[in-house]
């Protein structure tokens, strides 16, 4: 699938020279940057979606799933 994306000319520019540091093509450099951005959304949905299972079992905040744990 192909997508078309309009940047800024100043982060085109960016994205243009970070890639060429990187070694990569600006689409790789673009499509790696997004899978890092989706990978972050998903963990902040499922932990969303799961903060009512630990109030429920009394673990209020991300210390008391540390002890619970440890």
């Amino acid at each position: 699938m192909s997508i078309t994306l309009e940047l800024p000319d100043e982060m085109t520019v960016d994205v243009v020279r970070r890639a060429q540091r990187a070694g990569q093509t600006p689409d790789a450099f673009i499509a790696e940057a997004l899978r890092r951005q989706l990978a972050i959304e998903r963990f902040r949905e499922a932990r969303e979606n799961l903060t009512g299972y630990g109030k429920v079992a009394g673990l209020q905040t991300d210390e008391d799933v540390f002890t619970a744990i440890s």
